[in-house]
């Protein structure tokens, strides 16, 4: 992606979008929602897991398709 550097304010761009638009308040709360379902992890408590095995990874994953 190119970088351009401006002299002034008054040699860039317009914005793409008005920045008085109260759509911009909606566009960001979509964001944000979109990324708390993505980053979501309900069931997983914070920190770091050790696991003796990949079978005990997958088995407190819960994860159907890898547990044998």
């Amino acid at each position: 992606m190119a970088v351009f550097r401006y002299r002034s304010v008054d040699e860039m761009p317009p914005p793409w979008r008005d920045t008085a638009d109260p759509g911009n308040l909606r566009t960001v709360c979509e964001v944000l929602r979109s990324y708390r379902l993505l980053a979501a992890v309900a069931n997983q408590p914070p920190g770091v897991h050790r696991y003796r095995s990949i079978e005990a990874l997958n088995a407190d994953r819960g994860d159907p398709y890898r547990c044998a």
